[in-house]
């Protein structure tokens, strides 16, 4: 009876706007063959989506349509994700630059983004196969994973949560299709072989690896933050959710590592470049990155890693001794110590090193920075545990075991 009034398009919008919330608190009591063999999928994308009084709980409406699973109703399936992506276009192009209209945007177009995640995230989630297999659909598809990579880009943690978990999906489902390691000799020479799905998903995911890198969040382990005020402090974390959101995101960017760690490697070390030359220097931009960094340890195969390791450990060793002033230099030493507390399996391969590496640390246990002191301390700790044989061994070209040179 609601639906019916509905459908007989009344012109009295807030009666319309009370049946469209009724429907949404019934839709999954409905019986299916009512939602898919009558016209209300269509009436809903068609009718109420494109109207800004009624987007969000029609869009709402959608997403619980979208969260069916029966393979009775692929075939409408199909035809409601087309319809929907039609109008959604023409609510908001792709070439909106959703990050920066959100900023500004009122309250109810930045509930529509998170809706919309919602309904993307969820929608493909359970029927991203299906799309994938139909042919006419495939440009649609991507598309439709391309607004979730500027919705994944939106300065809100929870909107990102919710782009994430899909994320985190997609690129583990595709990883275990093909789970194996390759060289880059070998890599390049399997390129032609690749998954076809991890081929079509490329693009898109080497998207997503820019976001993950440049949102990437702190680990428990980093102690000195930059707070509100702007001042470069020390913190211990014992906000879960912010560990968790760590955790979710270290393993969707292992998984996307490796997907195509040579993708991962270009993306670090370019952003790695424009921290040394200045162009996109500051203290959040190095931390996402060095914490990106950390988060990727035992992703590539040895060789790969120390080759990338060895670029990373000297431009951050050259960037401590460039920066100037106390904050600065806090910065740079804590996601030094992050980066190389991460990488035991490199120390434990390069003596020289790992000896560079604590000689600096015993450096940053006299800064007068309290948190930059507690970090060292911390990082010695897990580093003389992960490679203690290497403090009591005479190595070669040394004297005397390097423990017995250490001023402690």
């Amino acid at each position: 009876m609601k639906f019916s009034l509905t459908h007989d398009k009344s012109r009295h919008p807030p009666l319309l706007l009370v049946t469209l919330e009724t429907l949404l608190r019934f839709l999954s009591w409905i019986p299916l063959g009512y939602i898919f063999e009558t016209n209300m999928a269509n009436t809903l994308i068609e009718t109420f989506f494109t109207v800004p009084m009624f987007r969000n709980v029609t869009l709402r409406c959608l997403t619980e349509i979208a969260s069916i699973q029966i393979s009775q109703y692929e075939s409408k399936l199909i035809e409601f994700f087309r319809h929907t992506m039609i109008q959604l276009k023409t609510i908001m192009p792709l070439t909106i630059d959703l990050k920066s209209v959100y900023r500004t945007a009122k309250d109810d177009d930045q509930k529509f983004i998170q809706n919309l995640a919602l309904f993307l995230a969820i929608f493909l989630k359970e029927h991203g196969l299906l799309i994938e297999r139909t042919p006419d659909l495939k440009e649609t598809l991507l598309e439709a994973l391309q607004y979730l990579v500027f919705i994944s880009e939106v300065d809100d943690i929870e909107i990102f949560k919710i782009c994430l978990e899909y994320w985190n999906i997609l690129s583990s489902e595709l990883y275990r299709e093909v789970p194996y390691q390759q060289t880059a000799l070998s890599y390049m020479r399997n390129i032609n072989n690749t998954s076809s799905r991890r081929q079509f998903y490329s693009v898109i995911l080497s998207k997503v690896r820019r976001v993950m890198i440049s949102r990437m969040a702190r680990p428990e382990e980093v102690l000195i933050v930059e707070n509100e005020r702007g001042e470069v402090v020390r913190e211990f974390m014992k906000d879960t959710d912010a560990i968790n959101l760590y955790k979710n995101m270290r393993e969707t960017l292992v998984y996307l590592t490796h997907l195509n760690y040579l993708d991962t490697e270009s993306i670090m070390t370019e952003k790695l470049a424009n921290q040394i030359n200045g162009s996109e220097w500051s203290w959040k931009n190095l931390n996402t990155l060095c914490w990106a960094i950390g988060s990727i340890s035992g992703a590539m195969v040895e060789d790969d890693e120390k080759r990338f390791l060895v670029t990373v450990i000297k431009e951050l060793l050259g960037l401590v001794e460039q920066k100037r002033g106390k904050d600065n230099k806090a910065i740079v030493a804590s996601n030094i110590m992050y980066v190389v507390g991460q990488y035991p399996r490199f120390l434990r391969a390069h003596w020289k090193f790992l000896k560079t590496v604590v000689n600096k640390l015993f450096e940053f246990m006299h800064e007068t920075h309290e948190g930059v002191q507690d970090m060292a301390c911390d990082t010695f700790i897990k580093i003389s545990q992960k490679c203690r044989r290497h403090f009591i061994t005479i190595q070669l070209g040394e004297s005397q075991p390097f423990v017995s040179t250490l001023n402690i």
